[in-house]
């Protein structure tokens, strides 16, 4: 903008600042959208070990663009993997749909392992590989809505006595070499071995279990250890 400074010559002076609470421009939120797309591509095809420098190229945009949207990799993996999480819960609520109390169980253990086998970054995520808050945030709320999938089941007599929500994490964790093998051959060969696990589940006349499930809100606790030991030194 240029103005008189009272010398009769023009002076330029600064163009103001964007009033508080103005919407972005539009070529800012394009690239923010342009962004978090890659991510989700960048992060089902890589997990956690892509770079955000990695997202910025995958998006066509420069590492700049990147971090004048995102201070680093965890900030937008949690805006990319909230939702993938938050899919979880509604498996567990839509799995409740059906009558057969063992098929809905069956159900939601197939799509969420479907989505893990599928999204590398989302099996990292919900297996302490991620972000430690994210870890205090997403378990407590996919416990609470397997709960009544387990208790229903229980209550039917189809899945033992002693098995509670929580070893859910520790059956997705034990899945993760499945799941890479999967990807690696182009088969669901996970499903082979999530049989295997649903099948300990069910109810028999086997001995009880020698140790007990972990408290619910020690799970994220012993999934952020399982990720320190399997850090390379």
């Amino acid at each position: 903008m240029r103005v008189d400074d009272g010398s009769g010559r023009a002076a330029t002076r600064p163009a103001p600042p964007p009033e508080p609470g103005r919407a972005p421009r539009k070529d800012a939120s394009r690239n923010r959208e342009r962004l978090i797309t890659a991510a989700r591509e960048v992060f089902a095809q890589r997990g956690f070990e892509a770079t955000l420098d990695d997202i910025a190229h995958h998006a066509g945009l420069g590492t700049g663009t990147a971090y004048r949207h995102f201070p680093n990799k965890q900030a937008i993996a949690a805006e990319v993997l909230t939702e993938a999480t938050e899919q979880i819960v509604l498996d567990a609520q839509a799995a409740l749909d059906l009558d057969d109390p063992a098929a809905a169980l069956e159900l939601f253990f197939e799509r969420t392992c479907a989505r893990q086998a599928a999204d590398r970054g989302l099996y990292e995520s919900l297996t302490g590989q991620g972000n430690y808050a994210e870890q205090d945030r997403i378990w407590p709320q996919i416990i609470t809505a397997v709960t009544e999938l387990f208790d229903r089941a229980q209550r039917a007599g189809v899945v033992r006595p002693d098995a509670a929500p929580q070893d859910i994490a520790a059956i997705f964790a034990l899945l993760g070499p499945a799941f890479e093998m999967s990807r690696a051959t182009g088969t669901e060969l996970w499903r082979r071995y999530l049989g295997l696990l649903l099948d300990g589940l069910k109810a028999s006349d086997a001995a009880a279990w020698a140790v007990p499930p972990p408290p619910i809100e020690a799970v994220p606790v012993i999934l952020a250890t399982g990720k320190r030991q399997r850090q390379p030194r």
